[in-house]
Parts: structure tokens; C-alpha cells; sequence
């Protein structure tokens, strides 16, 4: 069972907006050298949803061939139909991930229902286990959140339902409501960058898929939670809790040029692009996040 840190890496762009393969295995490299429990690619951090078809294989080609295995891979889509779901999950079973993150098919509101049929189709289909993605703070999915009751029902039909990354506003009353009605094969995951993190955990979460870049904190937290050590749970997560929120408090877009001017100045990729569209970014803030990274003992810090 996946458990533990889990980030989503970003996918570095050179200036002209190609994908950085080696920028990509370098930042892998980042996160694998941390000690982190699982790797993710393909998610809203990775600006998937910014690609195409061919660019989000050539991520997982990327990452696949050099984890070898070494640690569990989680891989995202965002299919438009339950017939694009299933095949994307045939084909990505060659990859041998542990799960598939998927997103619901989000253009149409057709309601609860639907949601709930098209993971259960999913999960029987697929010999991948399937990690459902909740994600109504972001726009395009607003309307796709399911209550808990749909999540559990999903759990009991399809036992190839295995996970659970539930963020945005109101994730860990989900989760503490989620969680006594999920057998002990199931579990979640907290997500948001890692700004309730505590919270989530406390509420049931089985690890956290943050981003990339300072996730000492997180795994400093996760040891700290598995020993039972709850006070020492809040203290690490409120020592970075300054650099989190300057992360994640602003919104998707300024957390990815945030975390990627982090990993510029660290010299871990050539340049901090962010593809189009997206929100503007004020560099002369950058002095003030990086006194931020460079008052806490992290690998990126510069002190």
C-alpha cells in the first residue's frame, strides 16, 4: 500500500516552452535523494494539464525509466470519457505504477451519479489500482466533488479503488467523514501543497502529495506522526508553516513559479518557465520568499 510523502514533481520548461528532460531527472533525482516515499507525475503540479497526449507519455517515459522501480510511481490523468479512462490505464500499465491518479471527466455536469459510475466502471477495468482525485478548488472541478457517502460506495463496489487524494477547502472534514467507512485496504491522501496537512492527518490521511522543493518538512512530520508523536507533528509543521503558505496561500499558478524559481536558484534547471496562460509573477518579490527557504534547514536553503 502507498503511504507516507508522495510529491507531484513539476515539469520543467526551457524558455521556449519545450520540456526539460534532464531538468525533469534532476528534480526527480531532488525528491528521490530526500527520501520520499513515492513519486507522482501528470498532476495539476506537473501542468498537465497545460500538454499534450504525446508530452504527458514523454513525462512518464521520462520518470519511469529512471526510477527502475526503486520507489512507487503515481501517475495522473484527466480523461474526458470513461472509454478514454480505461484506455489510458491499459496503456499505462506497461509503466508498472502502483496507481493511477485519475481525475473525473469534468466538461458536463451530469451529477453525482455519474461520477460515482464512471470510477466504479474504471476500477473494474483497470488492472492498475485507481486513486480517485478530488479537486473542487480548482475551477473545472467544482462540480465534481462527490460527498462521502458516493466515496464509500465507490470503495465497497470496486475493489480495485484503492486511494483517495482529497484537498481543497474542507479536505479534512471529508476525510474525517470518509474515513470510518473504508475498510483497512483503502487510503487517503492529503494534497493542497501541504497547508492543512496537520489537519489531514489528523483526520485519517495515510500521507500527503505535496509539490516539490521543501519536503523535508513533510517527511520530518510523517516520521514524527508514525512514532505517535503529535507534538512534534505541530511543532515541524509550524516551523514551516511561513514558507508553506507563501507556497500554496496565493493560488495553483503562483505556487508553480514559486517552487520553480526555488529549484533555478538551487541550480537544479535552467530556467523557471511557467507555460501560458498564467497568472503574472512579480520577481522582485523573490528576495523575500528566498529569506523565507534560507531561514530554515533545508537542502535548497542558501545559508
Amino acid at each position: 500500500m502507498l503511504e507516507g510523502i508522495a510529491p507531484i514533481l513539476f515539469t520543467p520548461f526551457k524558455e521556449n516552452g519545450d520540456i526539460d528532460a534532464d531538468g525533469l531527472r534532476k528534480i526527480l533525482r531532488f525528491e528521490l535523494d530526500g527520501g520520499v516515499q513515492a513519486i507522482g507525475i501528470n498532476g495539476f503540479a506537473s501542468e498537465a494539464y497545460k500538454m499534450g497526449d504525446a508530452e504527458r507519455l514523454e513525462n512518464v517515459e521520462i520518470i519511469a525509466s529512471e526510477m527502475a522501480k526503486v520507489r512507487p510511481l503515481i501517475i495522473g490523468i484527466a480523461p474526458n470519457s470513461l472509454e478514454s479512462a480505461i484506455k489510458q490505464a491499459r496503456e499505462l500499465a506497461r509503466f508498472h505504477p502502483a496507481a493511477l491518479m485519475a481525475l473525473p471527466p469534468a466538461t458536463m455536469d451530469n451529477g453525482t451519479r455519474s461520477f460515482v459510475e464512471f470510477y466504479v466502471a474504471l476500477g473494474d477495468a483497470s488492472d492498475v489500482p485507481i486513486m480517485i482525485q478530488q479537486a473542487p478548488h480548482i475551477p473545472m472541478y467544482r462540480h465534481t466533488e462527490l460527498p462521502a457517502e458516493a466515496l464509500a460506495e465507490i470503495a465497497d463496489r470496486a475493489p480495485n479503488v484503492k486511494y483517495y487524494k482529497i484537498e481543497g477547502p474542507g479536505s479534512a472534514q471529508k476525510m474525517r467523514a470518509l474515513a470510518p467507512m473504508l475498510s483497512g485496504d483503502k487510503r487517503m491522501f492529503g494534497g493542497g501543497g501541504g497547508i492543512t496537512a496537520l489537519e489531514e492527518l489528523r483526520s485519517g490521511a495515510g500521507g500527503l502529495i505535496p509539490g516539490v522543493g521543501f519536503n523535508e518538512i513533510f517527511l520530518d512530520a510523517w516520521a514524527a506522526w508514525r512514532r505517535g508523536d503529535e507534538a512534534a507533528v505541530e511543532g515541524i509543521i509550524s516551523g514551516g508553516n511561513d514558507l508553506v503558505k507563501a507556497v500554496s496561500g496565493s493560488g495553483h499558478e503562483h505556487s508553480l513559479h514559486l517552487r520553480k524559481q526555488l529549484m533555478k536558484r538551487y541550480g537544479y534547471i535552467g530556467s523557471a518557465y511557467v507555460r501560458q496562460p498564467t497568472v503574472s509573477f512579480d520577481e522582485t518579490a523573490l528576495p523575500a520568499f528566498f529569506a523565507i527557504v534560507d531561514a530554515l534547514d533545508l537542502r535548497v536553503a542558501m545559508t
